[in-house]
């Protein structure tokens, strides 16, 4: 039989009221035995977000919020934008959308550059920047990831993306049916993906002024 916490609080309250009538000499020997099987299991815990510069923890869990801080400004933002020849490692990345749905998503990766790497990348392409931004797209390659069936997604009306209390989530369906939301959006809008475990796990639409 095991205890609960108020069966526990009337034992020692019945224990106070009998000792209170005893003397020293006459104190009676009160054993109380409890049994049952004490719980083990160990609490399950969500992965929280953390905003350190390139993680490299095999257990890092990547999100939306950290899409300006996991690399300085004099690289592309997010994870960068040259994660190898066809797959799509975790991470942070961004891209044009080619197709999808809300079982994968194809897109055209983009690296988006900002403060003294857009300056620099546009300067040396000739360019200007604009709104403290840059964007380059020097690879036609299409990469497919699978969206996680539990993915949520932010359309690009959440226009500071780093900023969670901002954050209105949609479904993966909602915001392929509507990526804009209050604000307009290109066919083929620029979307965050965070990737974790292979597939992703939560995207959002940026919006390009």
């Amino acid at each position: 039989m095991r205890l609960s916490r108020y069966a526990t609080f009337g034992v020692v309250a019945l224990v106070a009221v009998m000792l209170s009538g005893c003397t020293e000499e006459s104190l009676p020997a009160v054993t109380i035995t409890a049994t049952g099987a004490t719980p083990s299991s160990t609490p399950v815990v969500t992965p929280t977000e953390t905003a350190t510069p390139t993680p490299t923890a095999t257990d890092h869990w990547f999100t939306l919020d950290e899409t300006w801080h996991l690399s300085p400004q004099s690289q592309p933002q997010g994870s960068g934008c040259a994660p190898g020849p066809s797959s799509l490692p975790d991470g942070i990345w961004l891209g044009n959308v080619v197709s999808w749905s809300t079982s994968q998503i194809a897109f055209d990766m983009v690296c988006w550059w900002t403060g003294t790497g857009a300056a620099a990348t546009a300067a040396a392409r000739g360019d200007e920047v604009n709104n403290d931004y840059y964007l380059t797209n020097d690879s036609t390659t299409v990469r497919v990831v699978s969206v996680a069936p539990d993915a949520f997604a932010l359309k690009a009306d959440v226009l500071n993306i780093s900023d969670t209390s901002s954050w209105v989530i949609h479904t993966v369906a909602d915001v392929i049916a509507d990526p804009g939301g209050s604000e307009p959006v290109a066919p083929h809008p620029l979307v965050w993906l965070a990737v974790n475990g292979g597939v992703v796990t939560s995207f959002a639409v940026q919006y390009v002024p």
